[in-house]
Parts: C-alpha cells; structure tokens; sequence
C-alpha cells in the first residue's frame, strides 16, 4: 500500500479502481488531494488539460483549473456525494469526495466531457468570451474532436459509477474519527480551564478573542480559528458552570458569528445561512458541553473550508448550467423562476449573478437564443412566420416580429427573403 504525506487513503487502490473506471467508460480521471492537488491522471481518450493549455498559449489568460475541480469536489460533497459543473471552457466534469475518518481526504474528476456537437461548441459564445480570435478556432476543433461526446442523461449515470468508485475507497471509520477528535478538543479545553482557574478576574465573555475568531475565519485560517474556538468554549464552560440551557444560548450566538465570518471572508451567503438553518435544527439535540463543542469545531471546519477564491468559479459552473437548460428547454415557455430552481439559486440571486457574467438579463439572452434559432429555420425550410414564432418559443407574433427586427435590424420575412445578407448600417440608421 503506497501511501504520500497527507493522503490518508490506499492510493494503489484509488488507482487501480479508476483506471478500471477511465478504460470502461471512456473518460480521462484525476485524482486529487483533499486540498486540490493532483495526484494521478489515467484513462480515456484525451488530455483535458492540454485543451486549456492552448487556450492560455493562445490568450495569455490562466484558467486556474485546479481551483474549478477543488469547487466541484466541494459541491459534490454538499449534495451528497455527486456533482456535475463546467470548467472555463465550457467543458462538463464530474466529481465524487473519497471520505476518510468523516472528512474529505480527496476526490476523484472524471472528465473532459462534450455535451454539444462540436460545430454547435464553435458557435457558442464559450471561445469569444475566454478572447480567442476566430482564425484559431480550427486549432480547437481538432482538440474537440478527441473528446468523448454524450447526451447529458449518460453524463448522469457515468456520475453515479464514480461516487460508487469513491465509496470503494473511502473508509468506515467516522465515528472512530470524531470520538478522537472529541478527545483531542476536550483536553484542549480543559486545559485552558484550568488557566481561567488560576486567574484572579475572568470576564464574563472574551469579546476580544471573538473579534480574533472572526478574522481568522475570513482569512480561512483553520488552525488559528480552531485554537480560538476551543479557548471561547473553555470561557464558556468555566463562566456558566456547566448549565446546558445557558450553554446551548451562547453556542447558538456563537454559530452566527461563525456563519457571519465566513459571508465576510467570501463564502456564498445563501450556501452558508442554508446550513446555518441546518445546523439550528440541530443543536437542541446537543446534550452535553462535550457533544456541543465538537459540533461546533466540526461546523467551523466546513464554513472556513468555504472561505476559498472561488466565486468566479461557481458563477462560471452556473451560468454553463443555466445555459444549457435554456438551450434544451428555449422552445417552452420558460422563466428565470424555473431556471434559478434548476441550478438550485434563488431567482434574484441567479438574475444578478447571470446579469454579472453576461452583461444582459435573463430575457435578453433568451429572446437573442431564439431569435438565432429562428434564423436558421427562415434559412433550411418553408415553415410559416406563425410556425416558427411556436417553434421558437414566442407566444404572439407581433412581439417576436418585433424583437427580431430589434436584434437583426430587418423583418423575419425581409431575413429570409434575402437570405440572411443584412447590411446593419442601412437597416439600423
């Protein structure tokens, strides 16, 4: 059994299961550390990497992929052991935690996978926005060539294989795990009790060490956090004399100080407060100090492990995904409410985040995704104004006569009739 300072999982094992993985279903893997690093890589058909490679040779601009796998292997272990999301260059991957001792101690990417047709990739918007001039698009198509392409209900299921795959590796040993950490943290603070002893005054609360908590957290400094955390508790547990009820009180305070240092320090604020309603619903079921100050110690792990420089990146893996569902779905009747439940936002954040990555609302790119759709369709065939106005999405069609000639600066008839040929200085004044 290989074993690397740091990785406390059976590494000849991990990648033994995921070369089978990788050979069986086509698809390149990684390995990573708990923390980002890359371990191993194996398997399929192409070297995701050397896509973005000549992305960055081409613009200058660093993608900083490993932090989109660290952001994926995150999500994954949020939402149970599985995460689809896309990486800047519009590539879909997909992750799934390896959990040793109740953390994560890696995880495993599958991926680069095309879930478009290549022409329809070199039509999107995905190259112009990484600023790659339209004479090098040849260099990519050849790359997306070697890329395994699938329908995104395949995508799914080879998701589900890896987090079975990861669960191979991932070990049983949680409650063994917390009761050492349990045993650890309460000799810390047992031991910072006994200074309070020895002290001839003791405030009733450390408001001091609280703001240096709070600075910690937003700095994402675990181990500072975690022995500031420990002292406040042994204050607590020293000031109250052991009562429950008054315990519980200040833990529960001590819980928004968390959460509200981790929102300053960056963490996505409705990923925070949703399992700070989580963890509410908990803490009654805490009966004693011990119980209440290893809960607490586990809760500031998870918010300073969200304190991490990947925003852009979580904004990128939502806008591909809300832009994907609006391809699939631009034919229905479809609104920002439905799209935001999709990806898991509430509306007025995803309006905001996707106004912030595109430079327009969410009905701007809409009606721009049908209007194109419906040029296509004036060009390949004899269908009707009304038929296309349906086929695109539109409901009446004088408003879709309307934002055409907003966009195209001619009439869907005068479009067709000229065969796409528009000169915008006569049409637009």
């Amino acid at each position: 059994m290989e074993q690397i300072q740091g990785v406390d999982f059976d590494l000849d094992t991990a990648r033994g299961v995921m070369d089978s993985f990788a050979a069986a279903c086509g698809v390149h893997c990684r390995l990573y550390t708990g923390d980002g690093k890359l371990l191993y890589e194996q398997g399929g058909t192409s070297d995701g990497c050397a896509f973005c490679r000549k992305m960055t040779e081409i613009t200058g601009t660093e993608l900083h992929c490993e932090k989109v796998h660290l952001y994926g292997a995150y999500q994954a272990e949020r939402f149970g052991g599985r995460y689809i999301y896309f990486c800047p260059s519009g590539m879909a991957y997909f992750s799934s935690p390896i959990v040793v001792g109740g953390a994560v101690a890696g995880s495993m990417v599958g991926g680069p996978v095309l879930i478009m047709d290549i022409e329809d990739y070199l039509a999107s918007d995905t190259l112009p926005k990484n600023h790659v001039p339209r004479a090098y698009f040849d260099h990519f198509r050849e790359a997306l060539s070697t890329f395994p392409q699938m329908e995104p209900a395949r995508l799914s299921h080879l998701s589900n294989l890896l987090f079975a795959v990861t669960v191979y590796i991932s070990d049983s040993s949680h409650t063994l795990f917390l009761n050492q950490s349990g045993q650890a943290q309460q000799q810390t603070i047992n031991e910072y009790i006994q200074q309070l002893k020895l002290r001839d005054n003791v405030s009733p609360y450390p408001v001091e060490k609280e703001q240096e908590l709070t600075s910690a957290i937003t700095q994402g400094d675990k181990a500072t956090a975690g022995r500031l955390l420990n002292e406040i508790l042994g204050h607590i547990f020293f000031s109250t004399g052991g009562k429950l009820e008054v315990i519980h009180a200040r833990v529960m305070e001590l819980l928004v100080v968390l959460s509200r240092a981790a929102v300053y320090g960056g963490a996505d604020v409705e990923q925070i407060f949703g399992l700070n309603y989580r963890y509410l619903r908990e803490v009654e079921r805490m009966n004693t100090p011990d119980d209440l100050a290893l809960w607490l110690a586990n809760i500031l792990d998870r918010f300073t492990a969200l304190v991490f420089d990947l925003v852009d990146i979580k904004h990128k893996d939502v806008i591909y995904k809300a832009i994907d569902y609006m391809k699939r779905n631009y034919p229905n009747k479809l609104t920002l409410e439905e799209t935001a439940a999709y990806i898991n936002l509430s509306p007025s954040y995803f309006s905001k985040v996707f106004k912030e990555e595109l430079g327009c609302s969410f009905n701007t790119y809409l009606n721009e995704l049908r209007i194109e759709r419906s040029k296509r369709i004036l060009l390949s065939g004899s269908a009707s104004i009304v038929e296309i106005c349906d086929l695109v999405g539109f409901e009446d069609q004088s408003y879709f006569t309307k934002v055409f000639k907003k966009i195209t600066g001619v009439t869907p008839g005068k479009y067709r009739e000229r065969r796409g040929r528009i000169d915008p200085r006569k049409e637009r004044g």
